[in-house]
């Protein structure tokens, strides 16, 4: 694959924990190893596994000036991300985020800790890194920018994928400005009303855009090309060790797939196998060694190739 990704959004440095969540309460203790620490937040997720993947990345978000923010952009740097799009915040700590997974089940809660007034990305992209990126991820948040960055790159006629965490005015608007919507139950049920697939994907389509999936944890994920059939997918098999990122590898697999050009049907299916991959490791995404050789197995399918 000679194109890339431009992905836009939030980054954070999570600290993982091994814990037993259903003995955290409140006045309890617990004790627990030394916790992971790697890059995270949605959009770095996405970013890592598709470099993983052997796709050419670009990342567009904000840093703090502080160990965080530095250990963020070495990461970057050592995954091959291209940072021409980082914009640094200074005088500001970098997001970071506790997670604390349960070591039988792989699930997990999240404890993020963000300054509220800490700086946006102004949404300016160098006409260098346009001319470097033929798809553009956008994670839901940074929704200033994340617009402008939309609007200009489907003037330049590039693909756009997004995401939303939650449902405001501006993810609504984000998601009517995108060709394809890929976004959690919860927010598509609340945008619907209902959790009724074939009303969750309508309510999807009426906003805008032309693909649109329902991701639904361990259920699988639902999805439909505007005026076309419902396509429904189950989870690919794997030894759950950490749910963390599964939704965001998803993205990943989906962004690869449509880029290798695979049919509708066949992305969700190599989405789901890259989600499962990302649940077998602990973090938000899997190993690169991993990532490189599925990478490699799905491009050498005759319907990726």
């Amino acid at each position: 694959m000679t194109a890339g990704v431009l992905c836009v959004g939030r980054n954070s440095v999570d600290h993982i924990f091994d814990v037993r969540l259903a003995d955290l309460a409140r006045d309890t203790k617990q004790r627990t190893g030394e916790p992971a620490r790697i890059i995270g937040g949605q959009c770095l997720n996405v970013a890592v596994t598709l470099a993983g993947l052997g796709v050419r990345v670009a990342y567009a978000g904000v840093t703090g000036d502080d160990a965080g923010g530095g250990h963020v952009r070495a990461a970057l740097n050592a995954a091959g991300i291209d940072a021409t799009g980082v914009e640094g915040a200074k005088g500001f700590q970098n997001p970071c985020a506790y997670i604390f997974v349960d070591h039988e089940s792989g699930e997990r809660s999240i404890v993020e800790t963000v300054s509220p007034v800490f700086p946006r990305h102004s949404g300016d992209i160098s006409d260098a890194l346009w001319a470097r990126v033929s798809h553009v991820y956008f994670d839901g948040h940074e929704a200033e920018a994340s617009l402008r960055i939309a609007r200009a790159a489907t003037a330049r006629g590039l693909a756009t994928i997004c995401d939303a965490e939650t449902v405001t005015p501006e993810t609504r608007a984000l998601l009517a400005s995108v060709e394809t919507a890929i976004v959690p139950k919860s927010v598509a049920s609340e945008i619907a009303g209902s959790d009724v697939p074939a009303d969750m994907l309508s309510a999807l389509a009426a906003l805008g855009g032309r693909t649109h999936v329902v991701t639904m944890g361990a259920q699988g994920a639902i999805g439909a090309l505007k005026g076309g059939n419902l396509v429904q997918i189950p989870v690919a098999p794997c030894h759950v060790t950490d749910t963390t990122g599964a939704g965001d590898a998803f993205h990943a697999g989906f962004i690869f797939a449509e880029m290798g050009g695979a049919s509708f049907a066949k992305s969700m299916t190599i989405a789901a196998r890259v989600a499962a991959l990302a649940c077998e490791h602990k973090g938000p995404s899997a190993p690169a060694d991993a990532l490189r050789r599925l990478g490699q197995h799905l491009s050498h399918e005759t319907w990726i190739s």
